[in-house]
């Protein structure tokens, strides 16, 4: 059954993009714009998960996290800011939220997030320890393939796993399964009670990302009513995993050094020193010698993070092994989606093994997905699958405008910030309404005035007359 998520904002837009960008098809989505009505409506008939703005007029995104973990404790809740600072971070997570994220919000990194998080709700429900179930998922096994490139992999993954406190540098594109490598080496390692401790180094400003790795003392700044232990402190014993580690700021790169260095850290606002043991695992897709050269990475932090580094080959290096990962991801959403798909047909297989994969395995899944909600038979077709140049350029290829109906469909290149798309949206609503101010603002679902304030924060007020005139 496709998960229902509902999505809160008392800006109508934002939540309208919100959903086209999850869905149709791996979400049922709803958008509401005040929170009594989603609280009514949740009590009536449950979300698999709920989305919300945490600055509202009538009750905040805390107090909405608040209200829906009281019935139900494992529900899934993902609050949205525009406004980050560590302050309301605190709080809503102590209310319960399953994620804090600032807007712009990256839908890639959301969809992920919201998956995983449903994903393992049932395991919660059931009383499993999370790391037990992990341990499971993630293994040297789990990294798929026949390819030589791919063997090598899982030979630098059972090597790394088998040190007691390794420094790790996964490289490699997008999508290639830098963290599934990196969970595989925690989970295979004879050390691996400890916990696995995951962030993601460009999801943050640079103030919020350092009080949740190193923590903070009571009394550290305002709001901070009681002391809290940091990502590295949690993950002492276990293995720490920094994602996107290109991005970290230059005072983050000086005292992630200093830790490495001694191994000891103190927490914002405090002055004893915490000694540690874990294993740091990071990654990115970028080229790090290129931005050690280019002065926006520190060369001394370079040297130590690739003391055992690994660049894990892109799909388009290893097609041989397609056909596999294809009929994994094919039983994978029988039992997802309840279905009796057999088997993969040979003109699909060809299809797919002629594309290049841009988006690599990550890309594969997601054609797989997408195909398995459309087969009606036994039997997966070429006719089931996306267009794939289709898919590489849009971030759903079926994303529609809320309004519209098939022929009105409203797409969005992949990439694009939430403002951006929303700015996007906009200015298509004010083309198809010929700019006819009263309308369009009537689609959007906002005041005449709202959508003067928007068009001018987005340069599209030579797409209709100003607030006071009649069209």
């Amino acid at each position: 059954m496709i998960p229902k998520v509902y999505i809160l904002d008392d800006d109508l837009v934002h939540a309208k993009l919100v959903a086209a960008n999850l869905g149709p098809g791996r979400f049922r989505t709803q958008v509401f714009d005040r929170p009594d009505e989603l609280l009514a409506h949740h009590g009536e008939e449950p979300a698999d998960a709920v989305i919300t703005d945490l600055v509202m007029p009538d009750m905040n995104g805390v107090e909405v996290t608040r209200r829906l973990r009281l019935a139900d404790r494992h529900l899934p809740v993902f609050v949205l800011t525009g406004h980050a600072d560590l302050a309301t971070a605190i709080e809503a997570l102590k209310a319960g939220a399953t994620e804090y994220l600032t807007k712009p919000v990256n839908i890639d990194e959301l969809t992920t997030l919201l998956s995983r998080a449903l994903a393992e709700r049932p395991l919660l429900e059931a009383g499993d320890s999370l790391e037990q179930a992990r341990g499971r998922e993630y293994s040297v096994q789990a990294i798929l393939g026949q390819h030589p490139k791919v063997e090598e992999v899982r030979t630098f993954v059972r090597r790394m796993a088998a040190i007691p406190h390794p420094t790790v540098l996964l490289l490699g594109e997008s999508g290639s399964g830098k963290n599934l490598a990196a969970r595989a080496i925690h989970y295979s390692s004879p050390h691996s009670a400890g916990r696995f401790v995951e962030i993601n180094c460009s999801a943050l400003p640079a103030n919020l990302l350092e009080a949740e790795l190193f923590g903070y003392k009571k009394g550290a700044f305002t709001d901070a009513r009681e002391a809290k232990r940091g990502l590295i402190e949690v993950a002492d014993g276990g293995t720490l995993f920094l994602d996107e580690i290109a991005d970290l700021g230059p005072e983050l790169q000086a005292k992630l050094l200093n830790f490495l260095e001694s191994r000891r850290f103190r927490r914002l606002g405090g002055t004893d020193e915490i000694e540690v043991g874990l294993r740091l695992i990071t990654a990115t897709n970028r080229d790090l010698e290129h931005q050690v050269q280019a002065g926006r990475f520190r060369a001394d932090l370079y040297y130590r993070i690739t003391v055992a580094a690994m660049t894990l080959p892109p799909l388009r290096e290893t097609k041989s092994d397609v056909p596999l990962l294809a009929d994994h991801f094919r039983e994978a959403f029988n039992r997802e989606f309840k279905k009796r798909v057999e088997s993969i047909d040979a003109a699909a297989l060809q299809a797919l093994q002629a594309w290049d994969w841009p988006g690599n395995v990550r890309e594969l899944r997601n054609v797989i997905e997408r195909a398995m909600i459309f087969s009606d038979g036994p039997i997966l077709k070429r006719s089931d699958l996306p267009s794939l140049g289709r898919v590489g350029r849009t971030a759903r290829a079926d994303a529609r405008a809320v309004e519209g109906g098939e022929g009105n469909a409203f797409h969005l290149p992949k990439g694009l910030s939430l403002a951006d798309a929303e700015r996007e949206y906009i200015r298509s609503t004010l083309r198809e309404t010929s700019g006819n101010i009263q309308k369009a603002a009537e689609i959007l679902g906002i005041s005449r005035k709202n959508l003067w304030e928007k068009r001018k924060k987005y340069g599209l007020l030579e797409m209709g007359p100003d607030p006071t005139s009649p069209a």
